[in-house]
């Protein structure tokens, strides 16, 4: 009766050391995998504006064009790097890095225009 009652509480020891270990596992594996998500999209971000203002130095070419030659080195930059794309994602990047300098561009205008007027 006493061997049992050690093998019981050895038994719920073990099962209880091996849920723990396997919490911990899996929490470690989905936060690998999600930082991993999070530094590729990262490479992507960083690789865009600078592709961006590679496109803006065709200037025969309209600006749905410059943002189709940015997706496409992107993507090139992507199956490089064995990176997922995920060109919905990149292309709402792209508009929201344009209407960003849009506004900036605007603010500018504006500044000159007031500097101008003051003089």
């Amino acid at each position: 009766m006493e061997d049992l009652n050690l093998v019981i509480s050895l038994a719920g020891t073990v099962f209880g050391l091996a849920a723990t270990v396997l919490a911990v596992a899996a929490k470690y594996i989905k936060n690998y995998k999600a930082k991993k998500a999070v530094e590729q999209v990262l490479k992507i971000s960083n690789i865009v504006l600078p592709l961006m203002c590679e496109a803006e130095k065709f200037t025969d070419l309209s600006g749905e064009e410059k943002k189709t030659f940015v997706l496409a080195k992107a993507n090139v930059f992507a199956e490089k790097n064995s990176i997922p794309f995920d060109g919905a994602l990149v292309s709402r990047k792209v508009e929201e890095l344009i209407s960003l300098t849009k506004q900036i561009n605007v603010k500018t205008k504006k500044t000159k225009k007031q500097k101008t007027i003051d003089k």
